[in-house]
């Protein structure tokens, strides 16, 4: 262990940078391997490759956290006890701001005449919806709001890392396929969004599976709604409501969304769950 430790203190930097590289050439190598045995996972190499990463990742964590970190995993991650009536209720105010945001758009779209109400939900988009939702606020949340901060808090303070987590978690998203002036929103927005993510460590209960809850929700119901009550006209104002094209649309790097995003970063909703949920439960 006092090797492990010395190693770890020595190669800091190099380890940091290293750690995603090399887990993600582990995934390809695997994936690699089982092509042979199982061919038709070649159609969907690097869904599979990053899916092994993922695992890979997952495993590594804990050992990752105590030997890096100098924590406990599962104290880190703040698993709450879902037994406790406080722990469900700031799960359940979580997703209720995210409707509440996904709503204000949607209703916004249609007011404008941005957008027509249909209905076409089916059994294969709700299950998409969820799978959808519980991977990307699951897999991100790990990734950035876990992993990322706590390796640049390793080496900046606090305000510094949160800030520093924010702005890779916005890079990361931007796309090519957008002009430079909608990545400029996409970046604004997902700053704030990483920010606000970033707010479960300043509550009382602190637990990851609140950011969690809030991103999975914000994804969820976002495909579910345009892929099954909202038909988004071609027209629609990407400064206001997000740049992309139909389904595609990021809400998060329209006006309205960076507005509502603000909104949630500037209101001191830690402190405030947690006496709203004291006077309710008592």
């Amino acid at each position: 262990m006092d090797l492990i430790n010395k190693f770890l203190k020595r190669n800091k930097y190099i380890i940091s940078l290293l750690y995603f590289p090399v887990i993600y050439f582990l995934g390809w190598i695997i994936i690699s391997i089982l092509i042979y045995p199982f061919p038709k996972l070649f159609l969907n190499k690097s869904l599979y490759g990053t899916i092994f990463t993922f695992i890979i990742f997952l495993l590594s964590l804990p050992f990752w956290s105590k030997y890096k970190w100098r924590q406990n995993l599962f104290q880190l991650l703040g698993a709450i006890k879902l037994n406790k009536k406080n722990s469900l209720f700031l799960l359940v105010i979580e997703f209720v701001k995210a409707l509440c945001v996904i709503l204000s758009i949607c209703l916004m779209a249609l007011i404008a005449g941005y957008a027509n109400f249909f209905v076409s939900i089916s059994i294969p988009i709700i299950l998409n919806s969820l799978f959808l939702g519980f991977l990307v606020g699951f897999a991100e949340e790990l990734v950035f709001r876990v992993w990322l901060f706590e390796e640049l808090k390793y080496y900046f303070k606090n305000k510094y890392a949160n800030i520093l987590q924010a702005i890779i978690f916005s890079l990361v998203h931007l796309r090519s396929d957008l002009n430079l002036m909608n990545n400029a929103q996409l970046l604004i927005g997902l700053f704030l969004l990483g920010l606000y993510l970033n707010r479960w460590r300043e509550n009382k209960n602190s637990s990851i599976l609140m950011p969690i809850c809030f991103h999975a929700s914000i994804v969820s119901l976002w495909f579910f709604i345009t892929n099954s009550l909202l038909h988004i006209r071609p027209n629609i104002p990407k400064i206001l409501f997000g740049p992309g094209e139909g389904i595609d649309i990021n809400p998060v790097g329209g006006f309205l969304g960076i507005i509502i995003l603000v909104i949630l970063c500037l209101n001191k909703n830690s402190k405030d769950n947690n006496f709203l949920s004291k006077r309710i439960l008592n």
